[in-house]
């Protein structure tokens, strides 16, 4: 599983604005999803890579049952093609991510 982390030295100040721009550079056009607090969903498999950025609150996400990673404000995953991911959101605050499907080398 491929995560990064924002940091501020590389990617400048943090807001949503500029993940957006961050994650366009990956050639894709992602849609803000918003997710209520304790919500876990479980997204059907993409024949795809996807892409999940936070923009706010905290998402545990794991892949095919396996591997999992807690993300923050600023990071994303590139979540392979044929891999099922289930997202988790922790914490008492809601949370709101970018989400889209990228070019088969992308990931």
């Amino acid at each position: 599983m491929r995560v990064e982390r924002w940091d501020v030295r590389r990617d400048g100040a943090f807001n949503e604005a500029a993940l957006l721009h961050k994650l366009r550079t990956f050639g894709c056009e992602p849609t803000t999803r918003a997710y209520p607090a304790k919500a876990i969903i479980s997204p059907q498999t993409d024949r795809r890579p996807r892409i999940h950025a936070v923009v706010s609150g905290l998402m545990k996400i794991t892949i095919n049952s396996d591997d999992a990673v807690i993300l923050s404000a600023g990071d994303l995953v590139f979540v392979p093609a044929e891999a099922t991911p289930r997202l988790e959101i922790l914490g008492p605050a809601s949370a709101t991510c970018l989400e889209a499907s990228l070019g088969a080398d992308a990931a």
